[in-house]
């Protein structure tokens, strides 16, 4: 049903003003037709309050009560197509007319009740037998819910609700389920048809099952299809943030991204390069980048040092969970990592590139890396990049793991790198950029004011030093080095300092990643600085006189390190020595000064548990001869002898 803005006017929530009811349907997107001069509408595309408000309206004109309003009846015509809800609004205002004009329960339509409503309303829906049936939905329904009880029974697609039976559509939907993403709805359809054909199942046509299928929610349809995790993940509405509350410099994202066209690094084998940039999250400023042929740890910690050299230190990095990313190298000593935070850590936990830096760093949410700036800039600037002319003949695709044949003519890598570089000053210094905050000016420029009152911290040269190296664990041996894999570090001096660490945990050693042979230093496990300078320990040949004249310089530095030593103890000559311990002899001991014995104490035992000592057993004394038995025995024998008797 058609209606002119002065239809609407001063209805609740509509201006009192032709002029004001346009604007107000045109701020809430309601088509408006422009004929004779007027504006027009369909009643079903007004609000459901204000067209309940125009329809009661139009019953008290023509003079109707409007009844008690069905709330659950309204829900149910507001859930219906715009089509079904514009049928059912023309036949409600025909079925007020009939109601005026006497008829009752499809009685009462004379010839003069037809053509009157025929010149009111057209010839649709208005013949006898149409207008007999309006009636006849209407009887004993208030005015009010006339345009409800008019709604055809139909579902939204438009067409009949098919009888279904539930097992055939559940195994309609485990089969979509079970299949593969792709898998042809059609096919599933044929499926349910064969196997219902045997079990009874009502089935209906492709189409009604595509129409059901299709007005199903789309959590259900993805559900099907993808499963529970990528359900939850389309689902999900994003969080929305308000950059222009960070200032540049507080937040830098990281990330790297395969290149699709080929490189030649110089020795004629085409590879595609790996590009690593931190982005400034505040403004989408391309801080620095760095071209290599894979994503590594090296490559990242290089391209944070030329962004503190050249912008200063940034307060924190936002990086995915990628391995070079989360490395020990990049991000040693960081508080919470997701990748690798199951694993058991050593003793010491190597230190990294932001922590000698003083960088903070929070890793994106697992499968969430979208949320950072880089995955947006890159999205924006890889098309502009790969697939420049000046790259033509080495586009390599966007799959991938795409291999090159035998039409791929790489580009040299200062080729690339010199377009890249273009491009990329291109994309920060391009003005009328309308991002949150922009207004008009370019990324760069954006950059350049937010750093107004900012305090840069420059990075110490020191500082860049110390990020630079690669940290291993290690333990020192009693001669005071300490031995990284097939490498040993440790000379005279820095043996003092080292010898300390000897039995007492890992230390960590600090290399240079690109030549080992040069100076480690030492941290240990909280982060301190143990000492530098240490010189790594080249083996000689065997039997070789240069590896004699090592060890003989290594001897002299002891004896002149325990000569030092010696020195420094301040030891007493001889005869003070002397006069002191003969002051021990002239001291008198007050009385009752006397120390105390010792306690009897059981002394250290190992082995077994401490028994109770056992008594020694007495042995029996000698027996002693009395003397008197010894002057009998010798009276014995003087008698004998003086006999003649000769004793035995």
């Amino acid at each position: 049903m058609m209606l002119k803005v002065s239809d609407i006017v001063c209805l609740p929530g509509v201006p009192t003003t032709n002029r004001g009811a346009r604007d107000w349907l045109k701020a809430r997107e309601i088509p408006v037709a422009i004929e004779r001069n007027r504006f027009w509408f369909h009643l079903s595309d007004l609000p459901e309050d204000v067209r309940s408000a125009y329809e009661l309206r139009r019953i008290e004109a023509a003079g109707l009560d409007g009844g008690e309003f069905d709330a659950e009846a309204h829900d149910l015509f507001a859930a219906a197509t715009p089509h079904m809800r514009k049928v059912a609004l023309r036949k409600a205002e025909i079925a007020r007319f009939l109601v005026k004009a006497g008829v009752r329960k499809g009685c009462g339509i004379t010839r003069a009740v037809e053509a009157q409503a025929q010149a009111t309303f057209g010839k649709d829906l208005t013949n006898r037998q149409a207008l007999r049936r309006i009636s006849q939905a209407v009887e004993g329904v208030d005015p009010v819910n006339f345009a409800p009880a008019l709604l055809h029974d139909y579902a939204r697609t438009g067409s009949p609700e098919a009888e279904i039976s539930e097992e055939a559509w559940s195994y309609f939907m485990t089969t979509l389920r079970d299949a593969g993403p792709e898998f042809p709805l059609m096919q599933a359809w044929r499926d349910v048809r064969d196997v219902g054909a045997k079990c009874g199942w009502s089935w209906p046509s492709y189409s009604t099952v595509w129409n059901r299928w299709n007005a199903l929610p789309e959590a259900q349809k993805i559900h099907a299809r993808h499963g529970r995790e990528a359900a939850v993940k389309a689902l999900a509405m994003p969080v929305t943030r308000d950059k222009t509350s960070v200032k540049p410099l507080e937040w830098v994202s990281l990330d790297g991204r395969t290149l699709d066209f080929w490189v030649d690094f110089g020795d004629g084998k085409p590879v595609r390069p790996l590009m690593v940039a931190l982005i400034d999250s505040a403004t989408n400023f391309v801080l620095g980048y760095e071209l290599d042929r894979s994503e590594n740890a090296v490559a990242v910690g290089r391209v944070i040092r030329k962004v503190c050299m050249e912008h200063g230190i940034f307060d924190r990095l936002y990086p995915d969970n990628g391995s070079a990313f989360a490395s020990h190298y990049v991000a040693g000593g960081a508080k919470h990592k997701w990748r690798g935070k199951g694993k058991a850590e050593g003793d010491v936990v190597p230190l990294g590139v932001c922590h000698h830096l003083g960088i903070e760093m929070t890793f994106a949410i697992p499968k969430n890396a979208q949320a950072k700036a880089a995955e947006r800039t890159f999205a924006t600037i890889s098309r502009t990049i790969d697939d420049r002319p000046e790259f033509k003949g080495a586009h390599a695709g966007h799959a991938p793991g795409a291999a090159p044949d035998d039409s791929i003519v790489p580009v040299p890598f200062d080729v690339a790198a010199r377009v890249i570089q273009r491009e990329i000053e291109r994309h920060n210094h391009e003005e009328g950029r309308k991002g949150q905050g922009a207004r008009g000016r370019s990324y760069a420029q954006m950059f350049r004011d937010g750093l107004a009152g900012r305090i840069v911290r420059r990075p110490t040269s020191q500082q860049l030093y110390w990020a630079s190296l690669i940290y291993t664990a290690g333990s020192v041996d009693r001669f005071g080095r300490v031995h990284v894999g097939t490498w040993s570090y440790g000379g005279p001096e820095t043996q003092d300092a080292l010898l300390g660490w000897h039995k007492q945990g890992q230390i960590l050693i600090g290399r240079d990643p690109d030549n080992f042979e040069a100076p480690a230093v030492a941290f240990d496990s909280k982060g301190y600085l143990i000492c530098k300078g240490i010189e790594p320990v080249k083996a000689g040949a065997y039997d070789s006189v240069k590896g004699a004249l090592e060890a003989a310089k290594n001897r002299k530095a002891a004896r002149q390190a325990v000569a030092a030593a010696e020195a420094a103890n301040g030891y007493l000559t001889d005869a003070k020595m002397a006069a002191a311990l003969a002051a021990l002899d002239t001291l008198d001991t007050p009385k009752g000064s006397e120390p105390e014995p010792p306690a009897k104490v059981v002394g250290a035992r190992f082995g077994g548990t401490l028994k109770p000592e056992r008594k020694a057993v007495e042995k029996p004394k000698a027996a002693t001869v009395p003397e008197e038995f010894l002057r009998n025995m010798d009276a014995a024998i003087a008698a004998k002898l003086a006999g003649g008797e000769r004793l035995a």
